[in-house]
């Protein structure tokens, strides 16, 4: 079974933090046998214009690299493109901004997401499959097309993603031993993660007397990230737009505990996890809950109990199953 990743976010040597989630999904797809390449538009770099040309490319390569599947990771333009191109044999996984959104800051971001949500459900008619990360964003889908949507989160490598000593996790990331870190996952310092309401709680606490510190994680090295998340005493989520935030099942699978906002899944991620809170956006609220979970010097039992829902082989293996319907019904 072949299967081309189409995706416009991808790590690299000079961008190890650029779709990390992306690279997981190869690498777990791979391991259950299915083989894995990748075609990457770089619009990081190249803005919307890496579009324009990217039909006749997409369509040569899928065709000629005898592709049973084309995969496309996030929605938007590439997603309609890859419909197009590889019709019911199309598979889109959409992250979050795809389909929901954003908080778009310009009169230009706002047409853009605009753009990209209406190719989404474009294609989302046009596809074999499609999946979402989390349920909320069906939100501002027509019921026949939420009907298409399979709801599978991305996961997490039990292997890199594991419990570790926190004076070595803090030691290795330059850390001091004696101060409390709320850990904050902010990579492309996007608005709608409400970095505001994370430095208000932090600043609630510093004047209660807490030696505390906000731990903001901005393009850190996928393969570091382990460091930070037991160097940490709590993770702090308090975005206005979520799909299934990668920081909370990683926090799970480290035993780090976590307050959060009620956003995309993370309440299905934390419900029934010990140390872990769903929490209003009263910044009052918000700090009493840091302030408890710091108190308690405790961690979660989340990589234990949440194991079969955010462990990436497992989730590969649905993955492949969907691989193997289209295949299936593509020779009907």
């Amino acid at each position: 079974m072949k299967s081309l990743f189409l995706t416009n976010a991808y790590p690299s040597v000079d961008k190890p933090w650029l779709g990390p989630a992306v690279k997981l999904q190869e690498k777990g797809l791979k391991s259950l046998g299915v083989e894995i390449a990748i075609l990457y538009l770089n619009r990081l770099e190249k803005g919307q214009a890496v579009y324009l040309s990217a039909f006749p490319m997409i369509k040569k390569r899928f065709e000629e690299g005898g592709f049973d599947i084309l995969h496309v990771q996030f929605g938007g333009v590439q997603a309609l493109l890859g419909a197009l191109v590889a019709g019911r044999r199309c598979v889109i996984t959409f992250h979050g901004t795809d389909l929901h959104g954003g908080l778009p800051q310009t009169m230009w971001e706002s047409i853009s997401y605009k753009i990209g949500v209406i190719c989404s459900k474009l294609a989302i008619a046009m596809a074999g499959a499609s999946i979402a990360v989390s349920k909320n964003l069906l939100e501002g889908l027509w019921p026949k097309l939420a009907k298409r949507v399979e709801i599978i989160p991305t996961g997490v490598d039990y292997q890199t993603f594991r419990p570790m000593d926190k004076s070595y996790a803090r030691a290795q990331a330059n850390l001091s031993s004696d101060c409390h870190y709320v850990l904050f996952c902010d990579g492309n310092k996007d608005p709608v993660k409400r970095r505001d309401l994370a430095d208000q709680a932090v600043h609630i606490l510093k004047n209660r007397g807490l030696n505390v510190e906000l731990l903001v994680l901005t393009h850190v090295p996928f393969q570091k990230m382990p460091l930070y998340l037991n160097a940490a005493d709590v993770l702090l989520v308090t975005s206005e737009k979520e799909g299934s935030p990668n920081i909370v099942k990683e926090a799970l699978a480290c035993n780090l505990p976590v307050v959060s906002v009620d956003v995309g899944d993370v309440e299905k991620m934390i419900n029934g996890v010990e140390n872990c809170v769903l929490v209003s956006r009263e910044i009052s609220a918000i700090a009493d809950s840091l302030e408890a979970i710091i108190a308690s010097s405790k961690r979660s039992n989340g990589r234990e109990i949440k194991r079969n829902l955010i462990d990436n082989y497992e989730i590969c293996k649905s993955i492949r199953s969907i691989y193997q319907e289209l295949m299936r019904s593509d020779k009907h």
